[in-house]
């Protein structure tokens, strides 16, 4: 059972662990919330840049963040974090593609180093 359910009442906002101004995360938390077609009520409690750092906060009970599946997968597995989400609800999520790119190495001059070490290790990735 949540500690807190969205979308909260007017009286009443969930406490809300937000993004900093600027941060990527939070402009897609803005559109979420925009386009959400329901009143989402939230007092902003705390925020950061990090997304780690808003999880750390939301398994402290402290209140709701939106997070990335990617980082919060295991705590869900855990059952130490819970979607807030009400269960007739889809319309708070949303699909991003991360992408990385790099300049396409020359025939003579193979990359090397830290920088191919990365590369092979997101090539695995996916």
């Amino acid at each position: 059972q949540p500690l807190f359910r969205l979308p909260g009442r007017v009286g009443q906002p969930l406490p809300y662990l937000g993004y900093a101004p600027g941060a990527y995360l939070g402009r897609m938390t803005e559109l979420i919330l925009k386009e959400s077609g329901t009143a989402i009520h939230l007092e902003r409690v705390y925020e950061t840049d990090m997304a780690e750092g808003l999880k750390a906060m939301a398994l402290e009970g402290h209140g709701v963040a939106f997070l990335p599946h990617s980082a919060v997968k295991k705590d869900v597995r855990a059952r130490k974090l819970v979607s807030a989400e009400p269960p007739d609800h889809t319309g708070l999520q949303i699909v991003m593609d991360v992408r990385a790119y790099r300049e396409k190495p020359s025939a003579k001059e193979a990359p090397k180093g830290t920088a191919q070490a990365l590369w092979a290790y997101l090539q695995g990735l996916g």
